[in-house]
């Protein structure tokens, strides 16, 4: 029942474009994850520092849409409605894709042969923010990735 719910949910968070809908999905996930996932709080924590990039991303995404209904100007740039329902369309759709992943992951839903270096991917992407301070001290590539190989061989 669970895996064939996530299947509708994933095929209509990637073919339908309304706003409304992708929003009910998000909220059908997120109740998901309280009900399934025991680790959703955890889950979140880990990755605000990634939603915070992509939500620069998609704001920058409001600002290069410049056709369509100006809602108000800032600068040179205009802030059409087009632009808002593309950044709220796209920032809900990969929210939505993180929501389905957490719910197969806290399941196991999936059992394959890549499942064991699940840990290694998730100590990766709690090792973002740390990686973004070291690049911004101009630390060279190869103590650069020394330092995030010794980080994930501490943490397993």
């Amino acid at each position: 029942m669970l895996r064939s719910s996530l299947l509708i949910l994933l095929i209509f968070n990637i073919f339908i474009n309304n706003l409304l809908y992708i929003g009910v999905a998000t909220l059908i996930l997120v109740l998901l994850n309280i009900f399934y996932n025991k680790n959703f709080k955890e889950n979140l924590g880990r990755v605000k520092f990634l939603f915070f990039l992509y939500f620069i991303t998609c704001l920058l995404q409001i600002f290069y849409t410049q056709e369509g209904e100006v809602l108000f100007k800032i600068s040179r740039f205009y802030v059409t409605k087009e632009g808002m329902y593309n950044f709220l369309l796209n920032y809900l759709r990969v929210f939505n894709l993180l929501l389905l992943s957490w719910i197969v992951v806290a399941n196991g839903i999936i059992n394959t042969k890549y499942s064991k270096y699940q840990n290694i991917i998730e100590n990766v992407i709690e090792l973002v923010p740390q990686a973004l301070l070291l690049i911004k001290k101009r630390m060279r590539i190869k103590w650069f990735f020394r330092y995030i190989l010794k980080q994930i061989k501490v943490k397993n």
